[in-house]
């Protein structure tokens, strides 16, 4: 059985389990190619920097119990779509999850829109739909202007310059709510790193860890 989570990255507030798992989680990548024409050869494609992927699911909260409802603590509707309005308003940067399989789309997400109606003849139940872009961090270069002798010049980072390194901590007790993508970015900097600690620990699901499990860290140096 499939169960399917939706939390935030810093874990401030309980992770939401989907009470009714969705038929299918839509996960799309636009390409990003730009199209030219050449004076007497024709249309020539360029490739470009991937776009964001976006991941769509829909399912329903129901008011009442029923065989398909795959969570032991159903709550109201209410508390489910007042939850994940609230992180849509404050821009939340949330995590997807999916326990009982092998989901490969690991990435931070943001709530894009949030649809949600009801259905004559299934009074509470509340039938939604969640479109999710993915969050990529990004740092903004810094760039210092200063004046010589009334020409202005701009000097930036140097590419070339030596990275900052850190060394990886040995050894992490995993808390409740963590996932393997979180402890890689909080212990690592790096959430892309989770498959290398799921690796020194001869994880096979990255999604089954559990509150108290001792996880040692791969010993590297770290950007």
């Amino acid at each position: 059985m499939y169960k399917f989570y939706i939390g935030l990255l810093d874990g401030s507030e309980e992770e939401i389990m989907l009470p009714v798992s969705p038929e299918e989680v839509k996960v799309t990548q636009a390409g990003n190619t730009e199209t030219y024409n050449i004076y007497q050869m024709g249309d020539v494609v360029k490739s470009g920097n991937r776009k964001l992927l976006k991941l769509s699911i829909s399912s329903l909260f129901p008011l009442h119990e029923a065989p398909y409802v795959v969570t032991n603590k159903l709550q109201h509707p209410s508390t489910y779509v007042n939850k994940l309005y609230s992180w849509k308003q404050r821009n939340k940067i949330l995590t997807f999850k999916v326990i009982g399989g092998y989901y490969p789309i690991d990435r931070l997400w943001l709530i894009e829109d949030f649809e949600i109606n009801e259905k004559a003849g299934e009074v509470g139940d509340i039938y939604y739909t969640i479109n999710l872009t993915e969050y990529r961090e990004h740092r903004a270069r810094r760039v210092t202007l200063s004046s010589n002798n009334g020409k202005t010049t701009i000097s930036k980072d140097c590419k070339n310059s030596r990275p900052v390194t850190k060394q990886m901590p040995k050894t992490y007790i995993v808390k409740s709510g963590d996932t393997l993508w979180k402890i890689a970015k909080s212990q690592l900097g790096n959430g892309n790193l989770y498959k290398e600690i799921a690796k020194q620990n001869n994880i096979k699901n990255p999604n089954l860890i559990y509150p108290g499990q001792k996880l040692k860290m791969p010993y590297k140096e770290v950007m």
